[in-house]
């Protein structure tokens, strides 16, 4: 363990189900999903003002995304009132919109979105971000679970 306190970057500290997990340690059921999908999609990238989806695996109550932003754009805040998501950064740096938090990720960050919670992603100036989203829970369609935010 370390002897400072983790930064924003190392650290997520997250209200209801567990108090603390670190961004570095991606929960096992999370990681055995990232690992074991095919590195090709399962359906064309769907492209957006924003940049692209590819979803890569989708199965009873998840499906697994590769997202990429493009640079100068941003992932709109939103959330979904049925399913959780993990992000892990791939490529990038950004800044991610968590609930009332802002903060800087990296590749390797994970972070766990609660459902409910607003979230959002702006990629750092001179980069495109990807990042591989794992959804959970009853309702794992977007067009079925994205509330725009303000």
């Amino acid at each position: 363990m370390q002897d400072r306190p983790l930064n924003n970057r190392e650290q997520f500290v997250m209200t209801g189900i567990v108090p603390e997990i670190p961004l570095k340690q991606k929960p096992d059921s999370v990681s055995r999903l990232v690992d074991h999908h095919p590195d090709t999609a399962i359906s064309k990238p769907k492209r957006h003002r924003w940049g692209s989806v590819e979803v890569l695996s989708c199965s009873g109550g998840h499906r697994i995304e590769r997202i990429c932003v493009k640079r100068g754009k941003e992932l709109p805040a939103h959330y979904h009132q049925h399913r959780s998501e993990h992000w892990t950064i791939v490529e990038g740096e950004a800044e991610v919109l968590l609930g009332d938090d802002v903060l800087i990720v990296a590749p390797d960050d994970s972070l766990y979105i609660p459902a409910g919670t607003v979230h959002g992603l702006k990629p750092a100036a001179g980069s495109d971000v990807k990042i591989v989203v794992v959804h959970f829970g009853d309702t794992v369609s977007d067009a079925d679970d994205m509330v725009k935010s303000d």
